[in-house]
């Protein structure tokens, strides 16, 4: 069964951004381009200082993997928030 991870991120320094691509110039990819998604998606805030990022894996053991993978990376000038993983 699918499994959905949704995330806001914001950048620290209050840079306004004018869209996805400019975001992802200044902070990577967001977990957009792990091989195990079904589906990802990436929505500029209104704020536009920030995404939110929905990343839909195959099942949970793909997102446990993901994460765990992932653990070690850090991405600074960027707050993460997890909003739902189910």
């Amino acid at each position: 069964m699918a499994f959905v991870r949704t995330s806001n991120i914001v950048a620290d320094n209050g840079d306004v951004y004018a869209n996805i691509d400019a975001f992802q110039a200044a902070h990577g990819p967001c977990g957009m381009e792990n091989p195990d998604l079904v589906s990802c998606t990436m929505v500029l805030n209104a704020e536009g200082n920030g995404v939110q990022v929905v990343l839909t894996y195959t099942d949970e053991a793909a997102h446990d993997a993901h994460m765990t993978a992932a653990a070690g990376e850090t991405k600074p000038g960027a707050t993460f928030t997890l909003v739902s993983a189910e």
